[in-house]
């Protein structure tokens, strides 16, 4: 089974020991997943885009849970290439207010506390498409745009203790990339073809570098986003001169 990069990360967390918050529209699947992680786990009802909402988990969460010392903003709608023609402004402020100003206020509601706390981690979801650009019209301007909000929020908190850094996968497999409703019918050679590691990227590959992100081993890490692509971003010239190296 398919799964995303948040239900990855919470495992991943949880199976570490921490105590994990899982926020999604969807109730009843973080409920789910909050009880397959145990005792340590709780899940949360949450429309990013309300921020009266947010806050208030958040309250809720410091009054059941320790502390929160990190946080992991992954919420996000998919977008398709379109024809600028074709793609109402409407639809655009869609995908753009459900990655960029969803992260805005997820961070705002957990990294203020923190602040005031002295200390935590953040780590934000950019993309490969931060650093090149690419025909879905919405995800990559706020993909971008979640790069530059993570570097403005790491200095606006660093004095305070809160580091803020950002992961760009490449493509990645979970449900965001192969929808259950298309069935597998996804040609997925061009994607191959143009990541220099020949795979896609698995979800537990990128919750491993958001852990270290959130861990004290990255202590000095602030204000930057990480590729985790399979080498996208570095092989993007390769193309004309024949391709990748075999």
């Amino acid at each position: 089974m398919l799964i995303g990069l948040g239900a990855a990360t919470a495992r991943h967390m949880a199976a570490r020991g921490a105590h994990v918050a899982i926020l999604d529209r969807n109730v009843a699947l973080a409920s789910a997943l909050a009880e397959e992680l145990g005792p340590k786990a709780a899940a949360y009802a949450a429309d990013i885009l309300d921020e009266a909402a947010v806050q208030a988990i958040e309250r809720s969460i410091a009054d059941s849970l320790p502390p929160v010392t990190g946080l992991v903003a992954c919420a996000g709608i998919p977008d398709m290439p379109r024809a600028i023609e074709d793609y109402p402004a409407a639809e655009w402020e869609r995908v753009i207010d459900s990655h960029l100003k969803g992260t805005y206020i997820t961070c705002r509601a957990f990294g203020g506390p923190m602040a005031a706390r002295g200390g935590g981690a953040i780590v934000n979801i950019a993309s490969v498409l931060s650093f090149r650009s690419g025909p879905v019209l919405a995800y990559g301007p706020a993909k971008t745009a979640i790069s530059s909000l993570t570097e403005s929020l790491a200095v606006h908190w660093a004095r305070r203790g809160v580091r803020v850094n950002a992961v760009a996968p490449g493509w990645t497999d979970t449900p965001f990339l192969r929808p259950p409703e298309r069935k597998g019918e996804r040609d997925l050679t061009p994607i191959l073809r143009a990541t220099p590691l020949g795979r896609l990227i698995k979800p537990e590959e990128v919750a491993a570098v958001i852990a270290f992100l959130l861990s004290p081993a990255a202590a000095i890490v602030t204000g930057v986003t990480l590729p985790c692509d399979g080498g996208v971003i570095a092989g993007s010239g390769w193309g004309p001169y024949g391709g990748f190296p075999v």
